[in-house]
């Protein structure tokens, strides 16, 4: 009984990994964040979190009837319904801020300007500490990567997995293909005393072998 219990954990984990990497393909324009499953009696529901949750209804709900279907032909998870709904507070979202920092760069913003931006939103919006890398050919033929951080953030152990969340969003420019990793660490009683010496803003740079 315990390794069917086990062996049907394993699969619905594998079928959720396999449900996410899809939908952020499939919803890159409509700035796919997350998602979670609901099970109930009548089948499944699926909450998707994005940054223009229209995108993902669609004119009549045509896409989102086009995505169920495509969702029980490439993933087998039958029944399913789909919710869309839109952040709450993108500002801080990693993901939401490394989707937006794609958009900017593709636009062609300044690589420092946009970070700065976005780090100055989400301090505004009540985050203890932001940290930006980007890794990349940035400003030469050579790879290289810059950081940039403000506020506080925890780097390890129990206060970095209980009051920080990280994403990592990829975008393909003339230069060629760059890294976009956040990380926003929120105010919480577990951070009060917890002090990070380091610069505000600091940028390192460093060469990536290729």
């Amino acid at each position: 009984m315990n390794m069917v219990y086990y062996k049907n954990l394993l699969e619905a984990k594998k079928q959720t990994m396999m449900l996410r990497e899809y939908l952020d393909k499939k919803l890159k324009q409509a700035g796919f964040v997350d998602m979670n499953l609901e099970s109930n009696p009548l089948g499944t529901r699926l909450n998707i979190l994005a940054l223009r949750p229209g995108l993902v209804i669609g004119l009549h709900g045509i896409n989102v009837r086009n995505l169920m279907e495509d969702i029980s032909k490439e993933i087998g998870l039958k029944e399913v319904s789909i919710n869309a709904t839109e952040v709450a507070n993108p500002a801080l979202d990693p993901k939401a801020i490394a989707l937006r920092l794609a958009n900017a760069y593709q636009k062609g913003v300044n690589f420092r300007k946009a970070a700065t931006q976005a780090m100055d939103e989400a301090m505004a919006a009540g985050a203890l500490g932001i940290e930006i890398k980007l890794q990349g050919k940035i400003r030469s033929e050579r790879a290289s990567f810059q950081k940039f951080r403000e506020g506080i953030i925890p780097k390890s152990g129990y206060p970095r997995e209980a009051a920080s969340r990280s994403a990592v969003e990829h975008v393909l420019l003339k230069m060629g293909l760059y890294g976009i990793k956040v990380t926003v660490a929120y105010k919480s009683p577990i951070l009060e005393e917890f002090k990070l010496k380091g610069d505000n803003n600091e940028e390192n740079k460093g060469q990536k072998s290729e």
